[in-house]
């Protein structure tokens, strides 16, 4: 009977009410009545109030528990996702491959390299010298060379050698390495202090012993954590170890002096010599190249503290270009210093030795670096700056000179073409960690490498084509990220005076505060880390 849903009318808000195809009461609008779809909504009008009210509230506790269901998910979620992010920082920071240098050290390192040199020459006026014995900044000699009392003295490879025998460690008659003396027609000897945002780097002798040098600070810090420096160069490098070992030598000797008391020695630095022979394989094969610089040995200083039980330790490994088969030797240091360069040829840009390029070669020794910082945890890759070279030539380096002497470099070039070759290839292989440049970021470069590269002589190159398969792990993930820290100390050496002879314009001779002003930078890029 149409007239049975009358009673749905009301319910139907004024749309008309009708049978559907099924015999149910529906809603229909405009004439037209629901689809059999709509009938469970009619037959839900079909039951009592108390049902409805009860559905009603049960749909309503319902939402209620979904929406709050969804509302402690996505707390969750975002919880997760923040301690996840907080777990990634941590990784990184823990990580073996990634270093990061906090913003004031990079300050500090900023500040020390906007300074200059601030020379007093013989015979010096406005330097107060305190008696002998409470001196610790110069032995009795220097002052009367300061004082102009033993003008004219040539500081030369003979004065080396009648000083030598009296005292190690005097300015400038001290050897570095093969070289000794500052042999130069107008050197002459200076109280020299490095001046940065109007701050003289000059320590104070009434400091604890061990603030009193950058060298000492150096040292100590390493002797704190038993850690292994190891310098990878040429003479160079040579010369920088030698000055870091003379550097600490010269201020106990210096303490000493100025204070009697002690009668036991603050510090205690012993060096020994390992021969090593890698230019054979087991079966008699030759695989490396014969010659003068080729490495034959290791020298390794060991520096004791009277305070600490650790000890710091420093090595030199002769490294003249790049060198794939002496890599393996550098397994136990800590801290690697390497640098590539004065056997390069400056207007070739191709080695002396090999033919390789610097920049190919520079490739394949920052992937070997950012490896070793990412096999183990508590290592450090640094790379130095080339030093000035001096020589009378239209950029200062050495080749296609035509005189004796050493003279100061042109403005245009005083960035040389070693540093401005790497920083092309750091440039292309790394980046800074947050893809923004920051105060930090002439000093620490992130690298993006691949071990298994071939076209540079890596050392995996070097293995495979020599055979060495026993050393080659293809297991490993060959992708590696490393950050290099970069040791930029080539304006604290832009002095032509302190060159070795006017043949030699390239080594410097034993100026104590201009390897310690560079110790200091050292010092500053390993300080917490």
């Amino acid at each position: 009977d149409p007239r049975s849903c009358e009673p749905l009318q009301t319910t139907c808000r004024g749309n008309m009410v009708g049978h559907d195809a099924s015999g149910y009461c529906a809603c229909g609008r405009h004439g037209l009545l629901l689809s059999p779809l709509s009938a469970p909504t009619t037959t839900f009008f079909w039951l009592t109030p108390e049902t409805r009210r009860k559905i009603k509230r049960l749909s309503i506790i319902t939402i209620s528990i979904i929406t709050l269901t969804f509302y402690f998910v996505n707390i969750i979620l975002k919880t997760n996702q923040l301690l996840h992010s907080q777990a990634s920082q941590k990784l990184i920071a823990k990580s073996p491959s990634i270093s990061r240098l906090e913003s004031w050290r990079c300050e500090a390192l900023r500040s020390h390299s906007s300074g200059h040199w601030h020379h007093e020459y013989a015979p010096v006026k406005n330097y107060s010298f305190r008696s002998d014995d409470e001196n610790t900044t110069y032995f009795p000699d220097e002052i009367q060379w300061l004082q102009g009392k033993n003008s004219p003295l040539v500081f030369d490879k003979k004065t080396c050698k009648t000083f030598q025998l009296m005292h190690s460690g005097m300015m400038y008659v001290t050897k570095l390495g093969k070289q000794c003396g500052c042999g130069l027609p107008e050197f002459k000897p200076s109280i020299s202090t490095w001046v940065h945002n109007g701050t003289v780097s000059k320590e104070s002798s009434k400091t604890e012993f061990y603030g009193l040098h950058s060298s000492l600070q150096l040292a100590h810090g390493l002797a704190k954590t038993n850690r292994h420096l190891c310098f990878v160069g040429d003479s160079i490098d040579l010369n920088i170890y030698d000055a870091l070992q003379v550097n600490l030598l010269r201020s106990l000797k210096l303490q000493q002096r100025g204070r009697k008391y002690y009668d036991y020695p603050l510090i205690t630095v012993d060096e020994r010599r390992f021969d090593v022979n890698i230019s054979r394989t087991d079966n008699g094969v030759e695989y490396v190249p014969k010659g003068w610089r080729t490495m034959s040995a290791i020298r390794t200083s060991e520096v004791a503290f009277h305070n600490i039980d650790g000890v710091a330790k420093f090595s030199y490994f002769s490294h003249y270009g790049w060198s794939p088969w002496d890599i393996e030797l550098l397994e136990n240091c800590n801290i690697i210093v390497m640098n590539l360069g004065l056997h390069y040829h400056a207007y070739t840009g191709n080695a002396i030795r090999t033919g390789n390029s610097l920049s190919s070669d520079v490739r394949a020794a920052i992937t070997s670096l950012v490896n070793f910082t990412a096999t183990k945890m508590d290592r450090i890759a640094l790379w130095r700056s080339a030093l000035p070279q001096h020589f009378q030539s239209t950029n200062g380096h050495y080749g296609n000179h035509n005189k004796s002497g050493c003279v100061p470099l042109k403005t245009s070039f005083r960035e040389q073409v070693y540093n401005v070759a790497y920083d092309a290839v750091f440039d292309e292989m790394c980046q800074t960690l947050d893809g923004v440049d920051t105060s930090c970021s002439p000093y620490e470069k992130h690298c993006n490498v691949n071990i298994r590269e071939k076209k540079h002589q890596t050392t995996y190159q070097f293995r495979i084509s020599n055979n060495l398969t026993a050393w080659v792990d293809e297991r490993d993930d060959p992708v590696k990220k490393g950050t290099i820290f970069r040791w930029n100390i080539a304006d604290l050496f832009d002095n032509h005076l302190w060159h070795h002879t006017i043949f030699d314009c390239s080594h410097y001779c034993y100026v104590p505060q201009l390897f310690d002003e560079a110790f200091k930078r050292l010092e500053l890029l390993l300080r917490n880390n």
